[in-house]
């Protein structure tokens, strides 16, 4: 019999999310901590695994699905690299397989997030493109079913597209002008305290928001570029993937809802007729759940792939 569990895992660059997963991918617990990179990738550990630790105990879980903001190798679950955490080629897949004697199933953050909101609506019409905007701006595609990875890992990667052609803000990728640089919650909070020339500094997007609704020109002036920026990279990608659905969330955007309405007036003015014709576009379901739901699902769907940390593609 199918175990009736699997734990989900998502390390992102601001917070830490734990989740039991029934089959039906319904939360049975959870739990959210701040994620601290600064801490290293041993310090994140280590909290990972104080938590995940009474979770497996009292609810037996098949298998870990650990969806982290980075680029992971499918084949080892490595994390060979990530601007936004921090980390280097950890082997994070065997780690947590070592340690709580379960397969792990390690995925991009996205992606699984993606994965996570298209199982919340099974009959979307595919393929369906998820955008999520929070520290980082990360897209993921999903083709018949399966989350489409690209040659190496690398598709949908809508954070990076790029939007300023001449002297643009320095992105966490090494890049200038990538559309994170600018919608990116960090980069929001970093513009708009430059912005104040000194007169105020601002500790997350909700200080920024506040600011602007408050009279603050400069504050008002970066979400309106974070929005501007973000319409041309999803004019790019709806024109390049022809979408079905298009689905927006993340802190940012819940933070200041204004964004996605902005964002897709300037989409809608830039993208091909013919590609918006019949694309169906919605907010996130899921919320802050998106990614522990999918990376869950994701390691019920696979549960003894291949070597420590990996993932098969069915």
């Amino acid at each position: 019999m199918p175990a009736r569990y699997t734990l989900g895992i998502d390390i992102g660059g601001t917070t830490t999310s734990l989740a039991v997963v029934d089959a039906q991918n319904h939360v049975a617990r959870e739990k959210r901590f701040p994620t601290n990179p600064e801490a290293g990738f041993e310090g994140v550990l280590r909290r990972i695994i104080e938590a995940a630790a009474p979770a497996l105990e009292r609810y037996p879980c098949a298998a870990i699905g650990v969806a982290v903001a980075a680029h992971v190798d499918l084949r080892t679950g490595i994390l060979v690299t990530s601007p936004n955490l921090g980390f280097e080629n950890v082997p994070l897949g065997a780690i947590l397989q070592e340690e709580f004697s379960v397969p792990a199933v390690v995925e991009n953050d996205v992606n699984a997030a993606a994965f996570g909101e298209y199982l919340a609506t099974p009959m979307a019409r595919e393929p369906l493109c998820a955008v999520f905007v929070g520290t980082g701006v990360g897209g993921g595609l999903i083709v018949d079913g399966d989350i489409f990875h690209g040659a190496d890992g690398f598709a949908a990667e809508i954070g990076h597209v790029p939007v300023v052609a001449q002297a643009g803000e320095r992105c966490g990728c090494g890049q200038r002008g990538c559309v994170e640089a600018y919608a990116g919650g960090p980069a929001i909070v970093r513009r708009a305290s430059a912005r104040c020339r000194g007169k105020a500094t601002f500790d997350d997007v909700d200080a920024v928001v506040r600011a602007a609704e408050a009279g603050d020109r400069g504050s008002a002036d970066v979400l309106e570029e974070a929005a501007a920026y973000l319409g041309v990279a999803l004019a790019a990608a709806v024109n390049l993937l022809n979408p079905g659905t298009l689905v927006i969330g993340g802190g940012v955007a819940r933070a200041w809802p204004a964004l996605s309405e902005r964002a897709l007036e300037r989409m809608k003015r830039s993208a091909l007729p013919a590609s918006l014709a019949h694309l169906a576009i919605r907010g996130a379901l899921l919320g802050e759940r998106a990614g522990v739901i999918g990376a869950a699902a994701l390691a019920r769907k696979s549960p003894a792939s291949g070597p420590p940390g990996s993932r098969r593609t069915p």
